[in-house]
C-alpha cells in the first residue's frame, strides 16, 4: 500500500492557504472586516511593532487562524474609542 508523503513545508503551505480562505469567510452579518497586523496598524494609525507589543501585553484583542494572527476591525475601533494603544508612549 502506498502512503501519501508530505513534507513539513508543504503542510505549512496548505495550512496557510486554508487559513487565508477561512479569513475570507470570517465576516459576520455586519460585514466586520478581519485583517492582519499590517491592517491593524493602519486602522489604529500606529506602527506594526506597536501592535505586536500591545498584543503581547494583552492590550489589543486578536485571534489566531492556524499560525496567523488576525484582528477584527470592529474590536480595534471599539478599543481605540476607549483610549487605544499607547502609540509607543
Amino acid at each position: 500500500m502506498n502512503k501519501l508523503a508530505i513534507s513539513q513545508i508543504e503542510l505549512n503551505c496548505i495550512v496557510d492557504a486554508l487559513a487565508e480562505r477561512l479569513e475570507l469567510r470570517m465576516t459576520d452579518s455586519l460585514g466586520d472586516q478581519v485583517g492582519d497586523v499590517n491592517d491593524a496598524a493602519r486602522w489604529l494609525k500606529c506602527s506594526v511593532p506597536t501592535i505586536e507589543r500591545a498584543v503581547r501585553d494583552g492590550q489589543i484583542p486578536s485571534f489566531k487562524v492556524g499560525r496567523l494572527r488576525r484582528f477584527r476591525r470592529a474590536d480595534l475601533m471599539a478599543m481605540s474609542e476607549k483610549g487605544g494603544c499607547d502609540h509607543g508612549k
